[in-house]
């Protein structure tokens, strides 16, 4: 394994930085670039990640960016490009498939699995997802997908707990999801993307399922010691703004159902019991759990 590898972040957000961060510590010592819009370059990366070059490129000028591919040798692309942006991750795939370095896509993904979202015909963002790695089949460009379950800094979030100081639950609260901290996405990234060969089985065309815990919204009250509050079906979770009641009650929603287990499979339409099935590709690492 060559010890000059080239990873290309895309975005250095809530995500990204993590990644980046691990990147900067693995034993393989790789290049790191970031890539950020150019009305973001102004922005200043965290101290211990600021030795890491920054590219202002426009996402969408797929000339622009095959040129950074090419100029820096990428061999690995990490989307972390949020729902609002996730369009322009067509324009670096077309970028990433047209350097001629690429030899691995990591699509922004880091959540909920999305896999079969597209052939059930669902209308909402996790189809959008898997629509995208359809693309990278149709451009023969390999890639990897990382699925995480819910972030453990924003499980305080969903639950609403800044609003009214209780763990909201949307449903029974029973169903269990994966959750996984920052730092240990941040980490098997960055270990998986560092140790293995970038051609290797593990990787290439394949779904990650990392799972750091497994909780729910009634051991979330009892790890934050805070009452447990049931909202009715039809009746909205707390929120600041609509947007907020809505995209918080929609993960909910999808947590009551089991669908957020890093094993959920969208085809079958079950959890198939795969939850953290790809943990041990970081062998002997000890996963973070939820605390207070």
């Amino acid at each position: 394994m060559s010890s000059t590898r080239t990873i290309a972040i895309v975005g250095a957000g809530l995500v990204g930085t993590p990644i980046a961060r691990a990147l900067l510590n693995a034993p393989t010592k790789p290049k790191v670039i970031i890539l950020t819009r150019p009305e973001s370059s102004g922005k200043a990366l965290p101290d211990d990640i600021s030795s890491i070059a920054t590219i202002p490129v426009d996402y969408s000028d797929v000339a622009a960016v095959t040129k950074v591919f090419k100029d820096h040798s990428v061999d690995v692309v990490v989307s972390t490009l949020p729902t609002a942006g996730f369009e322009a991750q067509y324009s670096l795939a077309n970028a990433a498939q047209a350097s001629g370095t690429i030899k691995l896509f990591v699509p922004s993904e880091w959540g909920i699995p999305t896999e079969g979202a597209k052939a059930n015909g669902e209308d909402n963002f996790f189809a959008k997802k898997d629509e995208f790695v359809e693309h990278l089949k149709s451009i023969k460009l390999p890639f990897t997908r990382f699925y995480t379950g819910f972030f453990f800094g924003g499980l305080r979030w969903i639950a609403g707990i800044e609003e009214n100081g209780k763990v909201n639950t949307y449903g029974k609260g029973e169903s269990k999801f994966s959750a996984t901290s920052e730092s240990d996405i941040g980490g098997y990234t960055a270990h998986v993307l560092t140790a293995l060969p970038l051609d290797s089985p593990h990787l290439v065309n394949k779904s990650l399922r990392l799972e750091g815990d497994r909780v729910n919204f009634q051991d979330l009250a009892r790890i934050y010691g805070k009452p447990l509050a049931y909202v009715p079906d039809g009746e909205k979770l707390p929120g600041s703004t609509d947007g907020e009641i809505f995209f918080r009650t929609y993960l909910q929603v999808e947590a009551e159902a089991g669908r957020a287990s890093s094993g959920w499979n969208r085809k079958a339409g079950k959890d198939d019991g795969t939850a953290g099935s790809t943990n041990g590709l970081w062998e002997g690492h000890v996963w973070d759990k939820v605390q207070a």
